[in-house]
């Protein structure tokens, strides 16, 4: 009987370890999402569990600098906007500058308020086609001014990474860094050189996807064009350079009100480390990743945790208030759009 017994548990046991992994499947992604409210939500209670410690660093804030800190990260987001005009006239798409800003406000939004970073992007990329009609265009101006930001701010701390005391950073922090450098060299390279997008549109083709195919391909083209001005592309790092500076002033007026102030020098590479750290994607808009890398890096820099951890806190209300004004553009943009389609807001 103990053998009839065994077998007839078989059967039971495999249908429900299959059922498992079909509903794993299946829930893939509303699991992720969960998984990265949750780092978020530690990471946040772990930095709010710091300043609580001594809530006397809050009230001690120098608050006549935190406004100005706003407007050094509105410049920046200026920069951003020039920055991605330079892609947007070489296509010859008429967009005036107060409406790229408008939109890299309304992108900032919805990064805040969406379960994902580049989510955005997206919307400036959709925002765009609407305004235009030229899809191809908008999503390449888009796509690759984020991707050029990025590799800009990736591309420093990897520079600062190699000027480290030895131990001082986790040695597979450094790597992982690099890595990441590296790797958006190779696809700007693969951009560039079509190896990448017209395999996948030749794939496409096969499964009868033929018009996602054309618009694959058309995108490669707009890509191709845009990619092939070095000297527009050098004054999109450069901007970067600035942008990424204009964040940093902001970030050391918001410690100076907060703390003592530390050498610039030592705080330049350690922000460079914090900004790359937060694009890493294991949260929600990088909440509580940001707040814990600013308590991580500022504390090599000799900042006490409290107070890092009152920065990080600043810094993310800045932040929130920066999505707030791109959700009041988007709310005009929304209610004067059925009035006149061609409003540039």
């Amino acid at each position: 009987m103990t053998g009839l017994s065994s077998q007839s548990d078989k059967p039971n046991r495999q249908p429900s370890q299959g059922g498992l992994v079909v509903w794993l499947k299946r829930h893939k992604d509303r699991l992720l999402l969960w998984l990265r409210l949750g780092i978020a939500v530690v990471l946040m209670a772990f930095v709010i569990s710091l300043v609580g410690q001594d809530q006397d660093k809050l009230r001690d804030v120098n608050w006549t600098l935190i406004p100005l800190a706003w407007l050094l990260m509105l410049a920046s987001t200026g920069v951003k906007a020039y920055r991605w005009g330079l892609l947007v006239r070489q296509s010859k798409m008429k967009l005036s500058f107060r409406r790229l800003v408008g939109s890299y406000l309304v992108g900032a939004f919805f990064s805040t308020v969406l379960p994902t970073s580049v989510g955005g992007d997206a919307v400036r990329a959709v925002e765009t086609a609407n305004s235009t009609g030229r899809a191809a265009d908008s999503t390449s101006s888009v796509l690759i001014e984020r991707g050029i930001g990025l590799l800009t701010v990736i591309g420093a701390g990897s520079l600062f990474a190699l000027f480290l005391d030895a131990g001082s950073v986790p040695l597979a922090f450094q790597l992982m860094v690099h890595a990441m450098f590296a790797a958006g060299i190779a696809g700007f390279i693969m951009l560039r050189l079509g190896w990448f997008i017209g395999p996948v549109a030749q794939v496409m083709a096969w499964f009868n996807l033929g018009g996602l195919a054309n618009k694959v391909r058309h995108l490669q083209t707009a890509m191709n064009e845009h990619l092939d001005h070095p000297l527009v592309l050098v004054q999109m790092v450069i901007l970067s350079a600035l942008a990424n500076a204009l964040t940093m002033g902001a970030t050391y007026l918001v410690l100076v009100a907060v703390t003592d102030p530390i050498p610039v020098a030592a705080f330049v590479p350690m922000i460079a480390l914090t900004t790359t750290a937060e694009l890493i994607p294991i949260s929600i808009a990088s909440l509580g990743v940001k707040e814990s890398a600013y308590v991580f890096f500022l504390g090599l820099a000799s900042v006490g945790s409290t107070e890092a951890g009152v920065i990080a806190i600043i810094m993310r209300v800045l932040t929130w208030g920066h999505a707030l004004l791109g959700g009041l553009i988007f709310l005009s943009r929304t209610v004067s759009a059925p009035k006149d389609q061609t409003a540039r807001a």
